[in-house]
């Protein structure tokens, strides 16, 4: 027997009596109390995942308790066991580096409480890298097309020397991205001349731009590929200040300033539409509490490149609030429609997106 048979026969058993209750009710619970861990809203992908996630806990009826880790792994895991000590009903979280998240599962199990990961990953492949009953689910994005897609529009834009500007290592979402990128760049014939690995934010992104500037003349770097559009924002800053037009920001995530930037021709390229794994994960996790076994441990949401000729319908469409409707939310969840395919739904998002926008 299979460990992913095994965990949906124990589920099923587990919360079979909650599922029927549910059921001969005709509806379904009301008082469900599910905590969400991740970081402080100093970015688009955090400030995004929020909106997103608080519209599909509204209209499921759910209340989110939402707390943030100060970008440190110790208030992580410090703010994990903090969560478990007030035992929720179930812990949505985005795991700061792997280890970190490896301690929230740990809590996870200890404290009997069922958790899903949105984002970043915890484990590379959940079904063959853990064993536990109550880390039940990791919903992330597809991090090699989100590296090539990167990849692929520096070269497609025709930059040749490249500088890149990545978050600390222990994060595996953000090395499996940057292996994505490094394979485009390579196939593409771009040279990376320098690597830096650190924290994310606009200070960081400021302060490697302005080492960039210092040690590369022009015509020896022409772009920055910088994860994170905190840091990408930084960046600019100190290519702006420098005065220095020969150098390009390839970014990702999406804010309104962003958007601009991408409409006016300040910026070429950045992607974005990732943040939605908080709310997946959210309807996962109810579901799994109304006693539906997970069917797809590790979703993959794929993301949205956004360009100059996109950017309008993107910034009008997915920076504004709900994005889906509280009568999709609720179709996509089993507890509501015994048809819903949530995991079908995130497989065509990528290719759909615009259909729930115009």
């Amino acid at each position: 027997m299979t460990k992913n048979i095994l965990k949906t026969l124990l589920a099923t058993a587990a919360l079979l009596p909650l599922a029927s209750a549910a059921i001969a009710d005709g509806h379904a619970r009301t008082d469900l109390v599910i905590a969400d861990l991740g970081q402080p809203e100093t970015n688009p992908w955090v400030i995004n995942r929020h909106r997103f996630e608080r519209c599909v806990a509204d209209a499921l009826g759910v209340e989110l308790k939402e707390f943030d880790d100060q970008n440190s792994e110790e208030q992580h895991v410090a703010r994990a066991e903090s969560i478990m000590s007030s035992q929720p009903d179930g812990l949505i979280f985005n795991p700061l580096t792997a280890p970190a998240g490896i301690q929230v599962a740990r809590l996870l199990e200890e404290n009997d409480i069922p958790g899903i990961a949105v984002g970043r990953l915890v484990v590379s492949s959940y079904d063959d890298d853990y064993e536990g009953e109550d880390f039940i689910a990791q919903v992330t994005q597809n991090n090699a097309t989100w590296g090539e897609a990167m990849g692929r529009a520096t070269v497609e834009l025709g930059y040749e020397k490249v500088a890149m500007i990545w978050t600390q290592k222990g994060n595996i979402s953000a090395t499996e991205i940057w292996e994505g990128v490094a394979r485009e760049l390579e196939a593409g014939g771009v040279e990376v001349v320098a690597e830096a690995w650190d924290v994310l934010s606009r200070e960081n992104g400021q302060k490697y731009a302005e080492q960039y500037i210092a040690r590369f003349a022009p015509g020896e770097v022409d772009a920055f590929i910088v994860i994170g559009a905190v840091a990408g924002l930084g960046s600019k800053f100190a290519i702006d200040q420098a005065g220095r037009d020969d150098i390009a920001v390839i970014t990702t995530d999406i804010d309104e300033q962003v958007a601009q930037f991408i409409a006016e021709g300040e910026l070429d390229f950045s992607i974005g539409g990732h943040w939605m794994v908080g709310g997946f994960g959210l309807i996962q996790l109810y579901d799994y509490l109304h006693g539906h076994p997970i069917t797809d441990t590790q979703p993959q949401v794929g993301l949205i490149p956004v360009t100059a000729e996109n950017v309008e319908t993107y910034a009008n469409g997915l920076l504004n609030g709900c994005i889906l409707s509280p009568e999709t939310v609720r179709s996509l969840s089993k507890v509501h429609n015994p048809d819903a395919d949530l995991v079908g739904f995130i497989n065509d998002w990528q290719a759909n997106w615009q259909n729930y926008v115009q």
